[in-house]
């Protein structure tokens, strides 16, 4: 079946997309606020380019240096000649900390042995690796401006 007004119909087509374009529900575009900044982890010292780094990035002490669901942000990194890069946008100014491993398997979690020590080369923001307990918050802490981008180059070691 062929329109009787082709003309017509291609005239009236713009017409009928604006119409559409106004009846549909307002889409809100999320804003960073004028006082986030960001935070950008070096991660150096990899022996290897096998796998990923993670990054984890906490804004409380409250489950540092392991727990992933209360980390403020999590990041994966490529590794290329022997560094990777975590960045963290839309970061809030205040006190954080920071964890990153080499997850060589890459299954996203730093494995550990029976007695729960790292298997996985690992550090903390200020370089913070005790040797035989975990990092503390307090210790690898560091503090993130508004409207800035805090550099940190943190060296992992197995």
């Amino acid at each position: 079946m062929t329109p009787q007004h082709p003309r017509a119909a291609r005239a009236a087509l713009p017409a009928l997309i604006a119409a559409a374009l106004l009846c549909a529900p307002p889409v809100r575009i999320a804003e960073a606020s004028p006082n986030d900044a960001g935070v950008r982890l070096e991660v150096t010292g990899l022996r290897d380019a096998k796998g990923q780094v993670g990054c984890l990035l906490f804004a409380t002490a409250d489950g540092f240096p392991s727990d992933h669901a209360k980390a403020h942000g999590e990041k994966r990194a490529t590794i290329e000649a022997g560094r990777a890069i975590c960045v963290f946008t839309e970061v809030p100014s205040g006190t954080y900390a920071a964890i990153v491993w080499h997850d060589a398997n890459a299954n996203g979690k730093m494995d550990k042995n029976v007695v729960g020590m790292p298997q996985e080369g690992y550090s903390a923001s200020n370089d913070v690796r005790p040797s035989f307990s975990a990092p503390g918050f307090k210790e690898s802490s560091f503090s993130v401006k508004a409207g800035t981008v805090t550099g940190l180059s943190i060296r992992i070691g197995y």
